[in-house]
């Protein structure tokens, strides 16, 4: 018997934009690598986008996506395609995946468990079954069999379920493979979090062991709308072995992974391993439909044999479209958010990004990213993609120090120093006098001369006040995107000006602590980021302690005496926010933690950063858009939702 090629496409999709998802998903099927499969499986709602949010209510969108549909289901006959989109069917909104093949939509399967936890609100939009369905609905102009059912083909038989039902432990799968399905398709919509592709290859391989089939994962990728990145990452995982993955993080429209598999080899283990008698199944008989009757119909062989005949049967696995690397988690952070930038670029198209560059952590951390965003879509997209976007590739980063008395002419020095080692503008202004002027006013309203020892904070912030308004004139005459260079640590006690700091377009680094970037610029100076090169810029950076520099400079600001040590503040976020602990049980966890520190003094952090997470959720309401890259973030728009008015209040 020759082999069944399957072909996986993970596909950078934005929300609504129905023509060019089209475009996308036609070109990946007419593209050389799909073009002999026998069949292609594409994301979740691929044909929406899966980030549509609110506008998943409007009916333009189910309408639209049915005319995408319709012009689909003709493209290619001898091929069975999957693709997602929403379906409203009997006042009710669904999650569905439509396989097509000989010009027809053979079948729409809703998804069974939505995700609702993290960044998904998919109960907000759709609607779910408390059990299998199995009925006919008119959709696209013809009947449609709606629910779940297994496919069958002359030689190999499938089973389809969407994203959450793979993670669920109510998952459909079990019942499907008792039943002889051979291959178990899984399209996602799965945010990429750090770490989290191991968790998918645990999770398809082990599935495929206890259910004796190859199961197929493919993912959206790119920054579809805004907040949260998919990472793409195809998994085809066979009788409990990770045969294929396609590759991560990648900055093209579309990739495809492709397998051959023979379903005799499935069937063998299934008679090796499903020798007891057989098991009551938790639900019934699963409707069968035969995809060979609709082969007939438009007058093909069997199916299985209009494309495989035209391949030679010596066909490897040879991973020719595989691009798989291992990336550490400082790796998977750089590529995520470069991918991130890159896709905001073109979405917004806008021109590049302006930089309040300040000789710290977190803005040499944005500068870094953005050159490192460009060297990737180069290498991959070509050299002349900026070009083709309209972008001014020497103008792509465009960075300025904004300095006042309280600047050390260190981190001038360092601001300087990167933008030349990154070949990037640079520019330097003093802001003194505007400072000045701003204080100035406010003293003759009030008929008082502003201090230090009494006016310390408003002092502080007029500064980074200042500064918003000029760097934000910056970033218009260059046609930017402004970034907000804060970080989880800061988002989570406040420690940020609002309308100073804070401004900006976007906050690509909100999704992780200060703790990690200061160990990923380590990292970088070890040597051993692929994507970035040791700095002597950072090499002085990482010698000086983090600093708002806002203060005299007699004063020695430094942020942690601010606020407390950093891996402290990580350590108390982390177990009261993400793993809801009580203040008694995350205190005995950091004494044993952190046992060079006393009680007294770990017991006063933890007091203070409850006092601190508490009033700053307004503050955490206004911050710019961040990227969802961590096991858990606090943007309120999609990760974290706290009362702005709360007991610590």
């Amino acid at each position: 018997m020759s082999k069944i090629k399957i072909a996986a496409v993970t596909l950078n999709t934005t929300p609504l934009d129905f023509q060019g998802n089209y475009e996308s998903i036609a070109k990946a099927i007419t593209s050389p690598e799909a073009k002999n499969a026998d069949c292609l499986l594409f994301p979740e709602l691929c044909i929406s986008g899966y980030g549509c949010e609110d506008a998943f209510y409007k009916p333009y969108v189910w309408t639209r996506s049915e005319d995408i549909l319709r012009e689909l289901k003709t493209l290619v006959p001898h091929q069975i395609v999957m693709v997602g989109l929403p379906v409203f069917v009997d006042s009710f909104l669904y999650n569905c995946m439509a396989v097509l093949y000989g010009g027809k939509v053979v079948a729409l399967v809703p998804k069974l468990n939505l995700a609702n936890t993290g960044v998904h609100y998919e109960r907000r939009w759709f609607h779910s079954e408390s059990e299998f369905i199995n009925k006919t609905i008119t959709y696209s102009g013809e009947q449609v069999p709606f629910g779940h059912f297994i496919f069958q083909t002359q030689n190999w038989n499938f089973g389809v379920e969407i994203c959450e039902d793979s993670w669920s432990v109510q998952k459909p799968a079990s019942s499907y493979s008792l039943q002889g399905i051979d291959v178990l398709f899984s399209p996602g919509a799965s945010h990429f979090a750090m770490g989290k592709q191991n968790i998918r290859r645990q999770i398809f391989t082990e599935s495929s062991r206890n259910q004796c089939n190859l199961q197929v994962f493919t993912n959206l990728t790119g920054n579809e709308s805004g907040r949260i990145i998919f990472e793409g990452g195809a998994i085809f995982a066979s009788l409990g072995n990770l045969v294929k993955e396609g590759p991560r993080l990648t900055f093209t429209q579309f990739h495809v992974t492709s397998y051959s598999f023979d379903p005799m080899e499935i069937r063998a283990a299934k008679a090796r391993s499903f020798r007891d008698p057989k098991p009551k199944l938790q639900v019934g008989e699963f409707t069968k439909i035969n995809l060979v009757t609709v082969t007939q119909a438009i007058g093909k062989d069997s199916l299985g044999f209009s494309v495989l005949d035209k391949r030679k049967e010596t066909e490897t696995n040879a991973d020719e479209n595989s691009n798989f690397i291992h990336l550490s988690s400082f790796e998977e952070f750089t590529r995520a958010v470069c991918l991130g930038l890159f896709d905001y670029l073109k979405k917004s198209r806008t021109k590049g990004f302006t930089l309040s560059l300040s000789g710290g952590a977190d803005s040499a951390t944005c500068a870094l990213l953005v050159t490192a965003m460009k060297e990737i879509a180069k290498q991959e997209n070509g050299g002349s993609i900026f070009s083709s976007l309209g972008i001014e590739e020497k103008n792509l980063l465009v960075t300025i120090y904004q300095k006042t008395e309280n600047n050390s002419s260190l981190t001038e020095e360092i601001a300087k120093t990167l933008s030349e080692e990154l070949g990037c503008s640079f520019y330097s202004i003093s802001i003194d006098r505007a400072v000045e002027t701003s204080v100035e006013l406010i003293e003759s309203v009030l008929g008082k001369t502003l201090n230090w020892k009494e006016h310390d904070l408003p002092l502080q912030n007029i500064q980074a006040r200042v500064r918003s308004p000029l760097v934000w004139l910056l970033a218009n005459l260059n046609g930017h995107l402004l970034l907000s260079t804060g970080n989880r640590s800061e988002a989570s006690v406040g420690y940020t000006t609002m309308d100073g700091d804070s401004s900006g377009s976007i906050a690509p680094l909100a999704g992780v602590s200060k703790e990690f970037l200061l160990d990923w610029l380590d990292d970088i100076q070890n040597g051993n980021n692929r994507f970035l090169s040791p700095k002597e810029s950072i090499r002085t950076l990482r010698n000086t302690k983090p600093t708002a520099e806002l203060k005299p400079l007699s004063e020695h600001q430094e942020d942690e005496k601010d606020l407390m040590p950093y891996p402290i503040l990580q350590s108390i976020e982390r177990k009261l926010v993400f793993l809801a602990q009580t203040e008694e049980d995350c205190l005995e966890n950091l004494n044993q933690e952190f046992p060079w520190e006393t009680s007294e003094n770990l017991s006063g952090y933890l007091k203070k950063f409850k006092k601190l997470f508490g009033i700053s959720q307004w503050k955490r309401e206004r911050l710019p858009p961040s990227f969802h890259l961590d096991e858990y973030g606090l943007d309120p728009k999609s990760s974290y939702r706290y009362p702005i008015l709360s007991k610590e209040t």
